[in-house]
Parts: C-alpha cells; structure tokens; sequence
C-alpha cells in the first residue's frame, strides 16, 4: 500500500492497478476427471475491467475497479477577477435624481423670490415715477393747487369694512 499512497496529492488520483507478485491467486490442483477449459477461449468480465487506485474520506488510496470508480472532477471555470464598480450604478442614478430634484427646487425658490422682489422694487419705482410725473407740472407752471381728501375707514368683525371718502 506504500506505492498506492505516494500518488496521493497528485493531480492524477485513479491510478490503474498493477498486480505484485503476491497477489497473484494461488493455483490449486484440479482432479484428473475435471478438464479445465482452455484459457484462450474464456474472459471474465472482471479480467476486462481494472482496478483503479481512488482516494477515499481519509484520504488513503483503495483500489476500485474502473467501471464503479467516481469521474474525475471537472476543471473549473475561470474566475472574473475584474474589479467591482467604486459606487453602485442604481445608487448613483437615485442620488442624482434627488440631486436634480433638490437643484430644481431651490432654482425655482430663487426664481420666485427674484420676482416677488422686483414687483415689490417695480411698484416702488412705478409710484415714485408717478409722483414725479404729477408734481412736475405743477411745480413747472408754479401755480399751487390744494386738493384735502379725508378717508375713513372702520373694520368690524367677519372681515366688514367701511369706507368712506370726503373730499
């Protein structure tokens, strides 16, 4: 069993079965009435088929014959060594959308405040523009003119108001 043991860790582990000069069965005498066949004309099965030397759960080599022997074992498939993305892709698509939806709403945040500053500048200007326009003529042609309006206004409840205007 030496030899068998030595092809243990050997990428070939079935080894086909080589008889010593001890295992060869021993001759017995036949009687003389019992014709023994011819030994050209007969073949067992079990002289076709050879023994193999597997390893078994111990990992020690016992002879097997070829035919119940397990089949060799498939050389795997080679592996993908190619490295995996930094950032996951799905990641980075949902990051960006909330990106772009953070973006989009502070533009229009900026948008809207920009104009609710310039109708509130444009009415300044419009009502300074006005009084400019008014008070032109008049102190153009120096001629004075007064004009006393008196407005009243009284709020109750529920949101009623009364306006009164005397000129």
């Amino acid at each position: 069993m030496s030899a068998p043991q030595q092809h243990l860790h050997t990428e070939a582990a079935v080894q086909p079965y080589r008889p010593h000069e001890t295992d060869v069965a021993p001759h017995y005498r036949l009687p003389l009435s019992v014709q023994a066949p011819a030994a050209d004309l007969v073949q067992l099965h079990a002289e076709r088929d050879p023994v193999v030397w597997v390893p078994d759960a111990y990992g020690q080599m016992v002879p097997m014959r070829r035919s119940q022997a397990p089949a060799p074992a498939a050389p795997l498939p080679p592996r993908d060594l190619t490295p995996p993305p930094l950032f996951d892709p799905r990641a980075q698509r949902i990051a960006a959308g909330g990106v772009l939806a953070a973006g989009t709403g502070w533009g229009i945040g900026q948008a809207v405040s920009a104009l609710a500053g310039l109708g509130a500048g444009a009415l300044m200007w419009l009502a300074i523009a006005l009084v400019v326009w008014r008070a032109a003529p008049a102190a153009l042609s120096r001629t004075t003119v007064e004009h006393h309006t008196h407005v009243t206004n009284n709020n109750r409840w529920l949101g009623r108001s009364n306006t009164t205007v005397n000129h």
